[in-house]
């Protein structure tokens, strides 16, 4: 019957879900900012946080052999560890045996190597204390069941869950977040569901879908960005950022939209915010070109 209700009742405006995100959620920093330092990396984070704008630190989490929560985005470590790690993946690897990150060809000659955090793959627990006061967003990517736990654990043990908006693009990894700690932590859309948002809104029916989720991430596809579908989600309170996959990611390791043109279509599209690996340009670009809000 409560399907029935909302397949022909128009909801009323909902309250922002992140009301605590402010104008952070604007500027996503992706990976702390691929394109400005290495990614994932305390130094990344520095960097990002001290631009002096709100922003979110967006970041990506694996867990060691030995249960050790690190900040890490790839499953075969080839790419930011070097071609001799290549096939090797840290769920397979204690804390101790972790190796160094590659500088990147974008960066080379553009770092200072002596700062050792610039190329150390951190744990996740450094990153919450030492930016208490940054919302972030977190992939749990296809963690463990366990890993999940321990994850939102410490979320709640730093006091942060009005800070944090996780989750997974995968669906099970979603619905474990989901299980164990409901929407304490503000969680974002499996690609299933906002696949099944997305369609509904074709119909005019974005409103009939039951929303546990308080912001919408997805890639700057065209069939993706609808303006009345993110118009609908924001009558919700549901916040939408977009990330960069193919166009318009320049020299960035793809997740991070990093040119003006890029920004622009993505204001265009009604989203109100962008995740990009150049957060100072993007920063810069922001103080002339306002994006859509949720009062």
């Amino acid at each position: 019957m409560s399907s029935i209700r909302r397949l022909f009742t128009k909801p009323l405006l909902a309250a922002n879900r992140l009301p605590e995100f402010k104008n952070a959620v604007h500027l996503m920093s992706h990976r702390g900012g691929s394109l400005e330092a290495i990614e994932n990396t305390l130094t990344a984070f520095r960097k990002s946080s001290q631009l002096d704008t709100p922003l979110i630190l967006e970041m990506d989490l694996c867990m060691t052999k030995d249960g050790s929560l690190v900040v890490f985005h790839d499953n075969d470590m080839g790419r930011l560890c070097g071609p001799e790690w290549k096939g090797s993946h840290i769920k397979h690897l204690t804390l101790s045996q972790l190796p160094a990150l590659v500088v990147p060809k974008p960066l080379v000659g553009k770092l200072d190597l002596s700062d050792k955090d610039c190329t150390r793959i951190p744990l996740f627990e450094d990153v919450l204390r030492e930016f208490p006061e940054f919302p972030m967003q977190i992939d749990v990517k296809d963690g463990s069941e366990e890993m999940i736990i321990k994850v939102g654990s410490l979320i709640r043990q730093h006091n942060r869950s009005h800070l944090t908006v996780w989750g997974s693009f995968k669906h099970q990894q979603s619905n474990w977040c989901y299980k164990h700690f409901g929407t304490s932590i503000p969680l974002f859309f499996s690609v299933r569901r906002w696949i099944a948002s997305n369609l509904l809104s074709r119909v005019g029916l974005t409103h009939w879908m039951e929303y546990r989720e308080s912001c919408l991430i997805v890639p700057n596809f065209d069939w993706v960005l609808r303006k009345s579908w993110f118009r609908a989600l924001n009558e919700l309170g549901i916040q939408v950022i977009v990330w960069g996959s193919r166009q318009d990611v320049a020299d960035g390791p793809g997740g991070g939209i990093n040119t003006v043109e890029g920004f622009e279509r993505i204001r265009k599209s009604g989203a109100n915010g962008i995740c990009s690996d150049r957060p100072t340009l993007l920063k810069d670009w922001l103080r002339q070109n306002k994006m859509t809000r949720i009062e």
